[in-house]
């Protein structure tokens, strides 16, 4: 996306049970509620499981974009993995669940960022590469929006105005676009863009620029003024 003054990146997490982890053992036990130190424990054992997939992704990414090995810079330990390139940069972690009610589980997140010297819209070797590991996109706004205003200027485009659902005190609101696929989320300091059904990192580009051009046309969302 072509977003200037705005940092945009992808994302995209697996989930799934603590003891599924490679280095999980018959004598360790889930952690049935959040702390450091359960935190601590699933980024130990599940080491693993970040290398191997950080050592997949740089493979991929070698393959695809034939860097030489000094193109790279590389980082494993304690559960996170740092991938630098000279177009983008790579960060893969475990942590454990993301919401109060499912401390048995971890996510291995990735990220993409510094997104600024490669056109990913264009680019096949990217798309190819990240298709199956990023399923978001996100945008972060330089400070705070105005939410309750956009809301208004929302509910006054006909195409998006059936589709719009907010908080009652205006803190974030939705946008499930169905004909195009696409749910949108906004909070005062982002943007998120998602497909409604399956993956498809390609199609999710290109749906949420034309999104993001519309928006910022007929509502400035992005005005912070």
């Amino acid at each position: 996306m072509n977003l200037p003054q705005l940092s945009v990146y992808l994302k995209g997490s697996n989930y799934g049970r603590i003891r599924k982890l490679t280095s999980f053992e018959k004598h360790h036990h889930e952690p049935d509620h959040f702390s450091d130190a359960a935190l601590e424990f699933v980024r130990r054992i599940g080491h693993e499981d970040v290398k191997r997939s950080a050592e997949l992704l740089y493979q991929e990414i070698r393959r695809q974009f034939a860097y030489k090995r000094r193109d790279f810079n590389y980082i494993c330990e304690d559960g996170f993995a740092n991938i630098k390139t000279p177009d983008f940069e790579i960060e893969i972690r475990i942590d454990q669940g993301v919401e109060v009610s499912e401390p048995k589980n971890y996510c291995i997140s990735t990220v993409v960022n510094r997104l600024d010297t490669i056109e990913v819209q264009q680019d096949e070797r990217f798309t190819d590469c990240f298709n199956s590991h990023c399923d978001q996109i996100i945008v972060q706004f330089p400070q705070v929006i105005d939410l309750s205003s956009k809301i208004d200027q929302i509910e006054a485009i006909k195409e998006f105005a059936n589709c719009l659902d907010y908080a009652p005190d205006a803190s974030s609101f939705d946008l499930k676009l169905s004909d195009q696929d696409l749910h949108i989320q906004v909070t005062e300091m982002q943007m998120s863009f998602r497909l409604l059904t399956y993956p498809n990192l390609k199609k999710l580009l290109d749906l949420s620029q034309r999104a993001f051009d519309i928006l910022t046309k007929k509502s400035d969302i992005i005005s912070i003024d």
